[in-house]
């Protein structure tokens, strides 16, 4: 009780201050205020509108990403309660979804996997396929883009003429580069929607795209090949990340004992500390590992790897896996508690400008 009212004093002089003085460091400093009182709608709400004066303060959008993060738990650890209670599609789905949007991709798709099974439910299906895709598109393995599609079809068959997996089945063969595939679909969605505009125009693009490109196998070998898919510019991806992301991986490799800091995300790969060719080899070496520890996971039925941990006489390298991307840092000795914490809050840095950019 006494936090609190302390908190709140401290609340109403800060909103004066800032009403004084909007700058970022006093958006911030209320925003932290409502985190120590547990106020995380606040957080989110003094977050957002600091970020609308300005937009690119690193701090507030770690605080964001943070207070989304949380909130996200607390909904989860609720669903899961009423589930147990009082299990119905429209609690299934918003589980399912907050998996997706924390990047627990494997999760998600082990609710959906349960949801369908206990109910044979069309909609858990199609969530099914949701998850899948989004598993390629974190992983860019072709044998979860074939199983995405097999699943999408499934769920088509289910919900006839409902454009959802349709949009869904276009998604991924866009952005697998499968054009002809994509044709296909959107000659379905146009037979369901005729005249729409935007659909003709897309049509139209994809034709003159199908003329030149294999079948969805050849696709997904490309993708997988590469890590990039057919929609990503290695340039854009460098640019949408490197504005807040390099200062902090510049403020990880300068700390003692750090020989290297890293965030790789398909085939861009941000480095500091290793220079030239040894910084495009170490960062390779780090991609490796980190796809070759998700496969050896998925596989193993684990499910999406939360940490990656490397020692020996080199040091130790220690990964961050995150939805999208993964951060690393390369140390002589065991990373300290500031250097692990630094890694968290890179990973969520650069998820949430991602997010803000798509």
């Amino acid at each position: 009780m006494l936090k609190r009212i302390l908190t709140s004093g401290k609340a109403r002089t800060a909103v004066k201050r800032l009403s004084e003085d909007p700058s970022a460091r006093n958006y911030l400093l209320l925003g932290q205020l409502h985190a120590s009182a547990g106020k995380l709608g606040e957080v989110e709400r003094v977050c957002k509108e600091g970020l609308e004066v300005y937009p690119d303060n690193a701090e507030l959008k770690r605080l964001l990403a943070r207070a989304k993060q949380l909130s996200r738990e607390d909904r989860t650890r609720e669903l899961q309660a009423l589930l147990k209670s009082s299990p119905r599609p429209a609690l299934w789905r918003e589980l399912c979804q907050i998996h997706l949007d924390s990047g627990r991709v494997a999760r998600a798709e082990e609710v959906a996997d349960e949801w369908f099974f206990s109910t044979n439910d069309a909609e858990a299906l199609l969530m099914r396929a949701t998850a899948r895709c989004e598993r390629f598109f974190a992983d860019r393995r072709r044998d979860d883009g074939r199983r995405a599609h097999d699943l999408i079809h499934e769920a088509i068959g289910a919900l006839p003429n409902d454009k959802r997996p349709l949009r869904l089945l276009l998604d991924l063969t866009s952005r697998a580069g499968a054009w002809q595939d994509a044709r296909s679909a959107i000659a379905r969605l146009l037979e369901l929607n005729p005249g729409d505009p935007a659909l003709e125009a897309r049509f139209r693009t994809v034709m003159a795209l199908a003329e030149r490109s294999g079948d969805l196998d050849h696709a997904l070998r490309a993708v997988e090949r590469s890590g990039r898919l057919a929609d990503e510019d290695p340039e854009n991806d460098r640019r949408a990340t490197s504005g807040s992301v390099r200062p902090m991986l510049q403020d990880l490799a300068a700390q003692p004992g750090v020989r290297g800091a890293f965030y790789v995300r398909g085939g861009t790969a941000l480095v500091q500390g290793p220079r030239g060719a040894t910084a495009e080899r170490t960062a390779r070496g780090v991609r490796e590992v980190i796809q070759a520890s998700r496969t050896a996971a998925r596989r193993l039925g684990l499910g999406q790897p939360e940490e990656i941990r490397c020692e020996g006489g080199f040091g130790t390298l220690l990964a961050r896996p995150g939805s999208t991307g993964a951060s690393a840092v390369w140390t002589e000795k065991a990373p300290s508690n500031k250097q692990t914490n630094a890694l968290d809050e890179l990973t969520a840095t650069a998820q949430s400008n991602l997010e803000d950019r798509s």
